[in-house]
């Protein structure tokens, strides 16, 4: 019998771009928040490792072929899985699916396998595999990524109310978005983050929807126009709407009008 699993979407509650480390690599300040929008996978034992993705075509770059594959050298065994994702997280929409894809295909074979890893142990694999991986390890619904997004720290939150989630149909790169912003943007000093972060975490605790905030922002909104009225639509209708991740998706909390968007727009609505 196959394991089915569902994983989900996270939104970027806040980010924060705060300089570069001696790897070169980006460090941020983030509070990741998981959704009510999933993709569904059936995960079972096979002869090789095999990954079908509806509507999309899986290679070895795939983050599933990547789990599968550094999740076998940590253990030092072949670990061969069947996986077939129904995708519903759109792809590029900084929505965190194919991260989320890879957290659940990890947590399938320690249990498939009987490999008996720790939670540490499973993020330290799904931090090679990529940095929003270890997030959708953990058990909460929201944490405080710094770093490069995986020094996590778990918090108790829940947003209640309404939501609504935007996806322009227009996909973004998260090596293009950190391109740009290399090019043009400004970083965010480390003290003001972490300040602005746990502000954000008091203020949604006590049922308050602050201005929301995400530094890829500034060098996305100009260039991509879908994404710039999706976000003008929301704000003009009430909502307190800022970009997920490096883009392309906007989301809008706290309730406001609900905008007739045609197109390539997808729109998901829900109180939560």
């Amino acid at each position: 019998m196959p394991l089915r699993l569902l994983a989900p979407a996270k939104v970027n509650l806040g980010l924060w771009i705060t300089g570069t480390d001696e790897g070169g690599y980006h460090r941020i300040t983030t509070l990741f928040y998981r959704i009510p929008i999933y993709d569904e996978i059936e995960v079972d034992l096979w002869h090789e490792s095999v990954v079908r993705c509806e509507g999309i075509r899986s290679t070895s770059n795939n983050t599933v072929f990547k789990a599968l594959k550094h999740l076998s050298e940590y253990v030092g065994e072949s670990l061969c899985l069947k996986v077939v994702i129904r995708k519903r997280i759109p792809v590029g929409a900084g929505l965190g699916g194919g991260s989320s894809d890879a957290a659940a295909v990890l947590y399938a074979a320690n249990r498939i396998f009987n490999l008996g890893l720790s939670l540490k142990e499973l993020m330290e694999v799904g931090a090679k595999v990529g940095a929003d991986v270890p997030f959708f390890l953990l058990r909460e619904r929201a944490a405080i990524g710094r770093g490069r997004g995986y020094d996590l720290e778990p918090i108790d939150l829940k947003v209640p109310g309404e939501w609504i989630l935007v996806f322009p149909g227009v996909p973004v790169s998260t090596r293009r978005a950190y391109d740009l912003f290399d090019s043009e943007g400004t970083f965010t000093p480390p003290d003001v983050a972490e300040r602005k972060v746990k502000d954000l975490v008091e203020a949604l605790r006590a049922g308050e929807v602050p201005p929301l905030e995400n530094d890829f922002e500034r060098v996305i909104l100009p260039r991509f126009a879908p994404i710039r009225e999706a976000k003008d639509l929301l704000v003009r209708g009430g909502w307190r709407a800022v970009m997920s991740g490096s883009g392309s998706t906007v989301f809008g909390i706290g309730g406001g009008e609900i905008p007739l968007l045609g197109g390539k727009n997808r729109v998901w609505y829900w109180r939560d």
